[in-house]
């Protein structure tokens, strides 16, 4: 039996993709207990997935471990190692460690999904908005554009005509028509008043 229907909202077999029975007892540390959705990054000896908790319908990151498979004695406690460190740490701006178990002849760790890729991702990301970003392979190019402050302005539809303003007299390479730190503190407390009134 297959299940009456495919309504998407009960347990039935064949919403929650075939998986099996849900184990409240296990939490997070049973397959059975998540939807896996796609494969988002994999390693050496390691693929991650996003996958969804159907305990309380939430995304995370499964990160599934060939133990056993292909990894040597070293990577096996290189591994434990991993695990033990993410145990320890409990801060916001790093990714949340919530289980690890071993099923299916693999080890599964379970994290908080960083939904907004990795550091790589961020980094290509900031990359790419940088003015000077044409040149990055020719230096001579970037260093005569920096000491000319040869930049393409900031765009309009993102930032307000007072921060572009003060952004063109801080960039200017006249050391002596750039604005001093006092009037850049005193632009910045107007500014910041400004937006809580505006909230």
């Amino acid at each position: 039996w297959l299940g009456e229907h495919n309504c998407g909202i009960c347990d039935c077999v064949l919403c929650v993709g075939f998986q099996k029975p849900l184990q409240p007892d296990m939490g997070h540390n049973s397959l059975a207990n998540f939807l896996i959705e796609k494969k988002i990054g994999r390693g050496q000896f390691s693929e991650v997935y996003r996958a969804r908790y159907l305990m309380d319908n939430t995304s995370m990151a499964l990160k599934k471990v060939q133990i056993f498979d292909l990894m040597d004695a070293k990577a096996r406690q290189d591994c434990i190692k991993e695990i033990d460190l993410l145990k320890q740490l409990n801060h916001p701006n790093v990714i949340k460690y919530h289980a690890s178990f071993i099923e299916e002849n693999e080890l599964n760790i379970v994290l908080e999904l960083a939904d907004a890729g990795d550091l790589s991702r961020m980094i290509k990301m900031a990359a790419l908005q940088s003015p000077f970003y044409g040149d990055k392979m020719n230096l001579y190019s970037l260093c005569k554009k920096i000491e000319q402050c040869d930049y393409p302005p900031l765009p309009s539809d993102h930032y307000s005509e007072e921060l572009r303003k003060v952004v063109d007299m801080c960039i200017n390479p006249d050391p002596e028509k750039r604005a001093d730190i006092i009037y850049v503190y005193d632009i910045a407390k107007h500014m910041q008043r400004q937006t809580q009134l505006g909230s």
